[in-house]
């Protein structure tokens, strides 16, 4: 009898376990990709809840949300997050900052050390190297953005534009030169730092930086910041997501 009965009560907290456990959707933004790929695991086990990621460039997916579309959550730079808030697209009260980070160059491993510390230096290794990739503009990417403006400032535009190439997506960049196929990428800086396969040169120089803070919201109309919703807020507010964003180099 007293099995029988542990046993019933084990499938009856099993079934309300089930019950609870939530899929949370989320909206990613390619800056913070590594951090959340590497602690959604750590999510799933201590709450039960799964996490569901699509990733892509800050404007592709404001625009998406902006058009009605309803995940859980987004992870998004904070001029998309205000855009969102006044369009009425975000829960209120839901809000979390998780640091910021700057536009940097990645290069092959292998490749001699490049210094870009100046804006002078910085337009002589744009013009010097025989490959370079950047993430779409139009596609809302904010370091191509941003690297777009930084060439018209440093009156290199045409000449860069004869050797580089404009990808979907910062991480394909990276990636790209990663697997040799340029000599260099334009990115955010965490992207680069993420990816051990490829070194990261160095942040702009000042003078020509971007900073940007990244944060977490929840999405509305929803069920606002409840159950799994508001269980991701929380876990990405906590010391290991904090960890997790500290390594590929977001600051607070």
């Amino acid at each position: 009898m007293i099995r029988r009965a542990l046993a019933a009560a084990a499938l009856i907290l099993a079934g309300a376990a089930a019950a609870v456990a939530d899929e949370v959707r989320v909206f990613a933004a390619g800056a913070t990709m590594a951090a959340l790929e590497d602690v959604a695991p750590v999510f799933e086990q201590r709450t039960g809840h799964r996490l569901r990621a699509n990733f892509d460039t800050v404007g592709a997916l404001r625009d998406r949300v902006l058009a009605g579309e309803n995940p859980d959550v987004v992870l998004l730079s904070a001029p998309a997050l205000d855009a969102l808030a006044t369009a009425g697209r975000l829960a209120a009260g839901t809000r979390r900052d998780l640091g910021r980070t700057g536009v940097g160059l990645a290069a092959p491993l292998g490749a001699p050390p490049l210094d870009i510390s100046t804006p002078d230096r910085l337009r002589a290794v744009l013009l010097a190297a025989p490959s370079l990739a950047y993430a779409d503009p139009a596609r809302g990417a904010t370091a191509g953005t941003h690297f777009r403006k930084v060439l018209a400032e440093l009156g290199i535009a045409d000449a860069v534009a004869a050797h580089a190439k404009v990808v979907p997506f910062g991480v394909d960049g990276v990636r790209a030169v990663a697997e040799g196929e340029f000599a260099l990428a334009v990115s955010m800086a965490t992207e680069i730092l993420a990816n051990r396969r490829v070194r990261f040169v160095g942040n702009l120089p000042e003078p020509l930086q971007l900073w940007t803070v990244y944060g977490a919201a929840a999405v509305a109309p929803a069920s606002g910041a409840t159950g799994a919703t508001a269980a991701l807020l929380e876990f990405l507010a906590g010391e290991t997501a904090t960890e997790a964003f500290r390594r590929i180099g977001f600051a607070r």
